[in-house]
């Protein structure tokens, strides 16, 4: 009877974490996986063999032997494991769902720990994937201490969390519902180009945490393997063209939330340049972060194209979705095709141009634009 719930589970709630969070898990393999991995040394030709292999594994190795490294780390899998925990909450409350409390609470409570458990496994695939990879190379290259605590992080986030969905199929009574605590920005003056904002400080402020987490660390990681080049300016494009593209899913957020609940500003005498300026201001704001981290470590200008770049291409992501509709696989195959391009070129050291061309490239495709009712 176990068994049979634990796949019932599996099904309800594991395949559909995995298909809604689709964006997210492909922008964090994107990222963060294949780095975590490998990566590629561009030049060799002065190292041997195995400071090639440890120079690729350099990121791998600073989550074992770093004390920033492993921070960082613990802190991916505790971020990874919230989400999960607040799409099984939100699940549990769906009307499909509610056999769930009739059916689970007639195990008794160790059986529902185990069923439980073993879905929160199947959603953590690919923290048990990075944890085991990051024990291996830690092994081999002689740390000792954590590899064996990660095993018994992660058992720990799966029991807790197990724990978690026990008591709330156990407890199913509706708590009353209470007012978010900033109520502060209530009287904050709240211009159109804010809302989305507000949006994210209210309903999405894991989505933002997680992006935000995502950016500074891919900033840290690439300004870490090459430490001594922070004055090219093809380091700081690359900072800037990774933190659009961990954006990504957040635009595609943004203009979500503007053809739901913005939709009659489509109404108001606006004209294009106006509704970039919005943008404009929008997008600014939230890739602040990213721009005192770049301020931080490197000089001013460098630093300012870097962020003119990250803040260019995010437009001209945002752009990108009023001639592909709101297609969210179509729209990641199209971002990441751009993001390889512009990479590339930014490589052959066209990082200005690149700044100047996607600004433009953004305001052509809005003033081009046309809404369709």
């Amino acid at each position: 009877m176990s068994s049979a719930h634990t796949r019932v589970l599996t099904k309800l709630l594991a395949k559909g974490f995995y298909r809604e969070h689709t964006g997210l898990l492909l922008s964090l393999f994107i990222l963060i996986f294949t780095n975590f991995f490998y990566t590629n040394v561009l030049n060799q030709t002065h190292l041997t063999p195995e400071q090639i292999i440890e120079t690729a594994l350099k990121l791998v190795i600073s989550t074992v032997s770093e004390p920033l490294g492993v921070g960082l780390f613990a802190s991916v899998l505790l971020v990874y494991s919230v989400k999960t925990w607040q799409y099984v909450g939100a699940r549990l409350k769906a009307p499909d769902a509610a056999f769930l409390f009739y059916s689970l609470n007639a195990l008794s409570r160790p059986r529902q720990l185990r069923a439980w458990a073993m879905v929160q496994l199947v959603m953590a695939l690919p923290l048990v994937v990075l944890g085991g990879y990051a024990v291996l190379v830690g092994v081999a290259y002689g740390y000792w201490l954590v590899p064996l605590l990660i095993p018994m992080y992660l058992l720990a986030l799966i029991g807790y969390s197990a724990w978690r969905y026990v008591d709330l199929t156990n407890n199913p009574a509706a708590e009353p519902a209470r007012a978010v605590g900033l109520t502060w920005l209530r009287t904050w003056p709240k211009p159109l180009f804010s809302l989305f904002l507000f949006e994210v400080v209210f309903r999405k402020r894991v989505p933002y945490a997680v992006t935000k987490a995502a950016s500074l660390i891919s900033m840290a990681l690439v300004l870490g393997v090459f430490p001594d080049s922070r004055s090219d300016l093809r380091l700081l494009g690359l900072v800037g063209l990774c933190g659009a593209l961990i954006h990504a899913v957040l635009v595609f957020q943004a203009s979500e939330f503007e053809l739901t609940y913005l939709r009659f500003a489509r109404n108001f005498p606006h004209s294009k340049a106006r509704q970039y300026g919005r943008q404009l201001a929008l997008y600014s704001l939230l890739l602040l972060p990213e721009a005192l981290g770049l301020f931080f470590v490197a000089a001013p200008p460098k630093a300012l194209t870097g962020f003119l770049l990250m803040l260019g291409v995010t437009l001209l992501f945002r752009a990108v979705l009023y001639h592909l509709g709101h297609h969210l696989k179509r729209y990641l195959r199209v971002v990441f095709g751009l993001f390889i391009g512009l990479l590339l070129l930014d490589l052959f050291g066209l990082t200005l141009l690149l700044a100047t061309g996607s600004f433009l490239a953004a305001w052509v495709l809005l003033y081009r634009h046309r809404y369709a009712e």
